[in-house]
């Protein structure tokens, strides 16, 4: 039977558990990896992460808000990245990540509070609330409250829309098709750009640049 499609009409604010079907962090140093994984797929995406736990052997959980962008895109490179540092020969995650919208700030704050253990530990973003704890600095964490928005996520571009979208960012930096096919690194730095001012599935992107998803997700995880 097919899966059924995520529902795209609902918050941009979501509070995310994953699990593993094994030891998704067989020590702490596989959580620390998973932080920087964390720091490249935000600074990738631009979402706002406001909580996170690594605490658990066989799970992790987050709360972001996506801005607008794939939240199945977000946790795929996320995903796709960790795995690939584990290298680990069986599957590595048991199923799809579970996603809970929050339709509010009160809502926000009472995910973030139970998803929060008293810790020094970094691996739990207790510790950017804790003068005792020793917080990791890379990650950006949003803390004002009062910023978070509650929009309705933007529906993923067509290939049309995407064209569209693509053929505007040449007009701005004065090139064609044949000079973006041409010079690797401008077209990376397009795939970056196109990918956070738009909401554009992996494969969709791929078709655009005539490459494969895969590829589309290596350019992304590279800065």
């Amino acid at each position: 039977m097919a899966r059924k499609a995520r529902n795209l009409n609902t918050s941009t604010l979501v509070s995310i558990t994953q699990k593993s079907k094994g030891f998704l962090f067989r020590d702490d140093q596989d959580r620390e990896n998973m932080l920087m994984i964390l720091k490249q797929t935000q600074e990738t995406f631009a979402f706002d992460c406001f909580a996170y736990c690594l605490l658990d052997d066989q799970l992790f959980k987050l709360i972001i808000d996506t801005k607008g962008r794939n939240i199945s895109t977000i946790m795929s490179s996320l995903l796709m990245s960790y795995s690939a540092y584990r290298k680990s020969e069986e599957k590595l995650f048991s199923g799809r990540f579970r996603s809970v919208p929050l339709n509010s700030k009160e809502e926000l704050q009472k995910e973030i509070e139970l998803i929060h253990q008293r810790t020094k530990s970094h691996f739990n973003s207790f510790c950017f609330y804790s003068q005792e704890a020793q917080p990791f600095d890379q990650l950006k964490i949003t803390f004002d409250l009062n910023q978070v928005g509650g929009g309705e996520i933007e529906s993923t571009l067509t290939f049309d829309q995407a064209k569209e979208r693509l053929e505007s960012w040449m007009r701005q930096k004065g090139c064609d098709p044949l000079t973006l096919k041409k010079n690797k690194d401008l077209r990376n730095q397009c795939i970056h750009e196109f990918r956070k001012t738009s909401n554009c599935s992996l494969k969709t992107m791929g078709l655009l640049f005539s490459i494969s998803e895969s590829s589309v997700s290596k350019i992304l995880s590279n800065k």
